[in-house]
């Protein structure tokens, strides 16, 4: 399966956070209207934190009894856990490419 087709099963782009949704112009400078670096990454630790409260919120309507779909809780949780792992692999592989950078020779 290509991987178009792939983005088309699982629902296409939209269900990435916001601060991972691909720029509209590739390579293109940053102007006025477009996000820093920094506004990127803090929508993207905003996401992620806002998918573990949500997960938080369901595990405990859960435990009240105000849920009683258990499947619901587990895809909240499953949903906030790989968030946060594409997260700190976005975090390593920022630390990675930032030591490549000290390491170079000017």
């Amino acid at each position: 399966m290509s991987l178009p087709e792939e983005l088309k099963r699982i629902g296409g782009l939209g269900g990435l956070p916001d601060g991972l949704k691909p720029a509209d112009k590739p390579g293109g400078r940053i102007g006025p209207d477009q996000p820093s670096f920094s506004d990127v990454i803090g929508n993207l630790v905003r996401d992620v934190d806002d998918l573990h409260k949500k997960a938080e919120v369901a595990t405990g309507k859960m435990v009240t009894g105000e849920l009683k779909d258990v499947h619901q809780v587990i895809m909240a949780m499953e949903e906030a856990q790989t968030s946060f792992r594409l997260m700190m692999e976005v975090r390593n592989k920022m630390i990675e490419a930032y030591r490549e950078v000290i390491r170079m020779q000017v």
